[in-house]
């Protein structure tokens, strides 16, 4: 064999080889997105016929600043907030929930909340190049039984997505992006969004670590609020 059909043979082997390293990595992603999905969805809100309660008035002193709050008359707020929910929860209504069709990049200055938020476990932030969309795979997605998902492309772009009257009950819309893993890939963050109208919705930065061999939600921070 030549030497310049050495060098092509060697060349071929090393491109076919990170082309299985991507591929493998991106469907480690994948796997874990579809594993905690069902919790992350837990952890929203896609019942547009639940009212949230009504929130504790604050208290002001002389200077106009917030000293404290004014829980009277929440205890029964409350109750009928749970007792809705749970009304809602067992009802046969189903509600399709518009997910964006592919996980999109997550931002570069959100990549290092994933050291902040686990500062005490020293991490290093992994390589894997997470610039790039992926498609979802919608039977893949688990949730609740009362949640029915579909691709955003398959209804009225902008705002006519709220206009639009269904035959049958619309949820709401979200959006997932690429998780960011530390080198031992035993920590990431991602965000979701969430919206139930054109004035309705908020963002959350999801921390995630493996607990025994399993993907957990440490904890969700609001990123935004409309």
């Amino acid at each position: 064999m030549t030497r310049q059909r050495t060098l092509l043979l060697t060349s071929m082997i090393l491109v076919l080889f990170c082309c299985e390293k991507k591929q493998s990595e991106l469907e480690f992603e994948q796997s874990i997105v579809y594993e905690i999905f069902p919790a992350l969805m837990d952890s929203l809100q896609f019942e547009f016929r639940l009212k949230p309660p009504p929130p504790p008035k604050p208290i002001f002193n002389e200077k106009g600043e917030i000293i404290g709050t004014d829980t009277t008359g929440i205890g029964k707020g409350l109750a009928d907030y749970e007792k809705r929910k749970a009304e809602l929860k067992a009802d046969s209504v189903k509600l399709v929930v518009a997910i964006r069709d592919s996980v999109y990049p997550l931002k570069t200055e959100e990549r290092n909340q994933l050291l902040k938020h686990f500062q005490n476990q020293n991490l290093t932030l992994g390589s894997t190049d997470i610039s790039t969309e992926y498609k979802i795979e919608l039977n893949k997605l688990i949730a609740d039984k009362k949640l029915r998902f579909k691709y955003l492309s398959e209804f009225p772009e902008g705002k006519d997505i709220w206009k639009k009257e269904y035959s049958f009950h619309f949820g709401g819309l979200t959006s997932l992006t690429r998780i960011q893993f530390d080198t031992t890939k035993s920590f990431g963050v991602l965000e979701c969004g969430m919206s139930c109208g054109r004035e309705c919705g908020h963002g959350v930065r999801v921390f995630i670590k493996k607990v025994n061999g399993k993907w957990i939600i440490d904890k969700l921070e609001e990123t935004w609020i409309v």
